[in-house]
């Protein structure tokens, strides 16, 4: 005859043992593929990979310890047998209430933050934009905790740094490492205007998270900001430009799902005509949830990964130009609408 609360104890045992080996298998799986992308992000993603890691070895410990001694320290009290702890049958089911009470719950929350963090994986950037990440050739490239920012230093006659007028705010796509978008933003930069590409904690964007407001009150000196964003992260880029003192919005691959109340906004769509992602009819769908006098920039050929530098994307259409002739259309076209904001910055 069992002992009461045995059978809890082995089902939430035999339960957490395949949990914590998953917990554990994801946590190495994204450290060992993508510490270079976790360790420069948002710091969230990179705690909350560490905490499962060591969570998913105390929940091993646990189940294995369970399985193997834990009858020991459920013996009745009238057991004759030497054992370290003795309980009534009352006690062991009490205990047995407050092991299902905390352990189901924690084993669900286990489960969808492994889940989760599985899911949230992101696409790293490729060496190129590593590359275009380095300071030099008077870019100044700087590593905040929720954004990296891209600068032009430049001095006057005088000897004083000249400030930029305008800057973007730039939100990246869903798990896409926020390093894949500066060889495409570069440009921007070296042409005298600030850029900040966003960090999404998780790899996702949310139009509340407050990163943008924060580098503006960072940056008194820009007098004309633009958002701009891929994919949905345009629509949370377009969320956040419909509310707040923003004079322009820019988009890549991306249509925003609610029509904006401002119709002021200085805005520019760039599309590619083979994304499989967000199709040209995506794009035409959106339109009336844009300002009426919105440029629109078709990439002939281009598709959803040319907006970034991260590598192929599953379900992603079928290119048939260069991602370097590609990427050279929309940085012409980012900088346009950039010089739609403000005249464009002088080198003294």
């Amino acid at each position: 005859m069992s002992l009461p609360g045995t059978t809890s104890r082995i089902a939430l045992s035999l339960c957490w043992l395949p949990v914590g080996i998953a917990m554990v298998g994801v946590s190495v799986w994204l450290l060992w593929s993508r510490w270079s992308v976790l360790l420069n992000g948002q710091p969230a993603m990179l705690a909350t990979c560490i905490v499962l890691g060591f969570t998913g070895i105390i929940a091993l410990f646990w189940a294995f310890g369970s399985l193997t001694v834990g009858a020991r320290y459920d013996a009745y009290v009238d057991d004759d047998s030497d054992v370290p702890r003795r309980r009534t049958s009352e006690q062991l089911r009490r205990r047995a209430r407050v092991r299902i009470a905390l352990g189901v719950p924690a084993l669900v929350i286990c489960v969808i933050a492994t889940v989760g963090m599985a899911w949230a994986r992101p696409a790293a950037a490729t060496p190129v934009a590593i590359a275009a990440m380095r300071s030099g050739d008077g870019v100044q490239v700087s590593d905040r905790l929720a954004w990296y920012e891209m600068k032009k230093v430049t001095k006057n006659a005088k000897g004083q740094t000249v400030q930029p007028q305008a800057g973007l705010i730039f939100v990246p796509a869903p798990r896409v490492d926020p390093r894949a978008y500066a060889n495409v933003l570069r440009p921007i930069a070296e042409a005298g205007y600030l850029v900040a590409i966003v960090k999404p904690a998780y790899g996702v964007a949310l139009p509340n998270d407050g990163t943008a407001k924060t580098v503006i009150d960072n940056h008194s000196e820009i007098r004309y900001w633009a958002m701009g964003g891929h994919d949905s992260g345009g629509a949370v880029a377009a969320a956040f430009a419909d509310s707040n003192p923003v004079i322009g919005l820019l988009l890549y691959a991306s249509a925003p799902g609610n029509e904006l109340v401002r119709n002021d906004l200085i805005t520019t769509s760039i599309s590619g005509s083979a994304d499989g992602l967000v199709s040209p009819g995506d794009i035409a769908e959106g339109k009336p949830n844009l300002p009426e006098a919105t440029r629109y920039v078709v990439i002939e050929g281009g598709y959803h990964a040319y907006f970034g530098d991260y590598g192929q994307q599953s379900g992603d259409g079928a290119p048939t130009i260069s991602r370097q002739e590609a990427q050279d259309q929309i940085r012409q076209a980012t900088l346009e609408f950039m010089n739609s904001l403000a005249p464009k910055p002088k080198s003294k």
